[in-house]
């Protein structure tokens, strides 16, 4: 019989040659008692050569390395599905925190974690992500119609009415404040004489920061009344309902509009009533009335 090894023959009395191996290595030991013609070409030795493990299983490292780098080290991405039986909102980042903080000199609100946050254009769309354009939507505006209210010559006993419209918009997401004082009760410009600010009628006295009806021909004075959005209503209930004005560096200023939210051009038209009586002195009144917007954040 003759043994097949390596590409080359001989018989079992010529050589005895043994290969042992392991899953690390193809040839691990390797002997031959031939002495003879050590240099034969066909000698096993010349066939033979001892790898490295390294060289061995080269491929099967690059393929290992690949995989840790892969599983290991790619980028994290986080997203989720909200569901509730009324609504559903794909979210395509989860953030790591939000909500609204405060002490006691400062309100935030806030979202932490976005993982892109901008604006980004292309044909046909605008995409702004992130917390900060909520504000940046709708700026916060404020215009009053007419600024110079004059009644001309007064009627005793009769009313005079004037008006204005106050107009707010605001993209806050906590809306606005409007309020407002004077600086002083009417007063004659060349001396000290005034026209009180109204009490309304008689049967329910009004004050700075509840409004009842005003109708009765000889009460006096000057007070407003506010009709519109945003407007309180529960105590505006009807355009017969007046206040006087808070007075400034003596009363608190008295809100006239409010709304937590977005605002849209809400408007609101204030009327402004004065009643004499026949003895008051001839003359030019005039005072300042102050409105201040505020909005929320």
């Amino acid at each position: 019989m003759i043994n097949r090894m390596f590409g080359f023959s001989r018989s079992p009395q010529e050589q005895s040659l043994t290969v042992s191996s392991i899953f690390h290595s193809a040839v691990q030991t390797i002997s031959n008692p031939i002495h003879a013609n050590q240099n034969n070409p066909h000698n096993p030795k010349h066939f033979l050569q001892k790898k490295s493990f390294f060289e061995i299983n080269k491929p099967i490292l690059y393929l290992l390395v690949a995989f840790i780098f892969t599983f290991c080290f790619h980028p994290t991405v986080l997203a989720d599905t909200l569901i509730s039986p009324s609504f559903q909102i794909d979210m395509s980042t989860i953030n790591m925190t939000g909500g609204n903080k405060s002490s006691a000199s400062y309100r935030l609100s806030d979202t932490v974690g976005q993982t892109v946050q901008g604006q980004f254009n292309s044909a046909g769309y605008i995409i702004k992500a992130g917390f900060q354009y909520i504000q940046g939507l709708t700026p916060f505006t404020f215009t009053i119609s007419n600024l110079d209210l004059n009644y001309g010559s007064l009627i005793p006993g009769t009313p005079s009415l004037l008006t204005n419209i106050l107009t707010v918009t605001t993209g806050s997401a906590y809306g606005y404040t409007v309020k407002t004082l004077e600086d002083h009760p009417l007063r004659i410009s060349n001396g000290v004489a005034t026209i009180a600010d109204t009490s309304c009628d008689l049967a329910s006295t009004c004050t700075q920061s509840d409004a009842t009806p005003w109708t009765v021909g000889t009460r006096y004075g000057f007070g407003y009344n506010i009709q519109g959005t945003d407007v309180d209503t529960a105590d505006f209930v009807d355009s017969t309902y007046f206040r006087p004005f808070p007075i400034q560096d003596a009363d608190q200023p008295a809100t006239v509009m409010s709304r937590v939210g977005i605002a849209t051009a809400s408007a609101a038209t204030v009327t402004y009533k004065v009643n004499i009586s026949g003895t008051q002195a001839a003359g030019t009144y005039q005072n300042n009335i102050q409105y201040i917007a505020i909005p929320s954040f």
